[in-house]
């Protein structure tokens, strides 16, 4: 796993952030700008950046070509579109401890000193989440990859989208290590960015996709999110 780069005093000086991007290039750049150039009152970070464009268009467009030029950042094109799910199984892999967001959210060095305060106060937690009632997974803090990998990550049959975050807390608090949460103070999404700017076959298979997840869910733990039954997946 790699361990947070602390400064003589303890403090963290050094952070990963891992983003999977589909579409919302402008998002993208927006988040990114702000967490490599905004200052913060508490001490500055050495924040490093990776990106999975998944819509393997991002090197293309003008935001792709200003954020391959900084240093910090790093992108990676997989040879198809691995969803949430693989997506964040692969920065398991190959970034470990870090921080998983979307490209349609805003946070800066404050919200990672506070998944670090988090952190200190459960340094056993597997996963720490933002406490937001809906979008708590969309910006997360993967605080033992090595744990979860050996649980066996996230379910990439949830593909590409939807219901794998439900999965990781149901199977984390059977594996009696519940998700923690925690407030991020200066954290905002841009709810369904994708879903909203796409086509109207995107839509429709997206509600596909959607509803086959769905299923899927219920047929492994017995129920939807908040009413499951079974204690093993698919009750065995």
């Amino acid at each position: 796993m790699n361990e947070p780069q602390r400064t003589s005093t303890g403090s963290i000086s050094e952070a990963i952030v891992a983003i999977p991007t589909l579409t919302q290039y402008g998002k993208l750049l927006g988040l990114c700008r702000r967490l490599l150039h905004e200052i913060e009152p508490r001490p500055s970070l050495s924040i490093r950046i990776l990106i999975l464009d998944n819509g393997g268009k991002l090197l293309e467009a003008s935001e792709g070509r200003e954020l391959a030029a900084n240093n910090r950042v790093r992108i990676v094109i997989p040879p198809y579109n691995l969803g949430v799910a693989g997506s964040w199984n692969y920065f398991a892999r190959t970034a470990g401890r870090c921080i998983i967001s979307n490209d349609d959210v805003l946070f800066s060095q404050t919200s990672i000193h506070e998944f670090e305060d988090a952190a200190n106060r459960n340094p056993d937690a597997v996963i720490i989440e933002n406490d937001h009632p809906v979008g708590g997974f969309s910006t997360f803090l993967l605080n033992r990859p090595e744990k979860w990998m050996e649980l066996g990550g996230f379910d990439e049959l949830l593909n590409p989208a939807y219901f794998e975050d439900n999965d990781a807390r149901i199977r984390l608090r059977l594996a009696g290590n519940p998700v923690r949460k925690v407030r991020l103070s200066n954290w905002h999404h841009d709810n369904s960015s994708t879903l909203n700017n796409s086509s109207e076959d995107y839509k429709r298979m997206h509600w596909c996709m959607y509803a086959r997840n769905k299923a899927y869910y219920i047929k492994k733990w017995g129920g939807e999110p908040g009413n499951e039954r079974y204690n093993q997946p698919f009750g065995k």
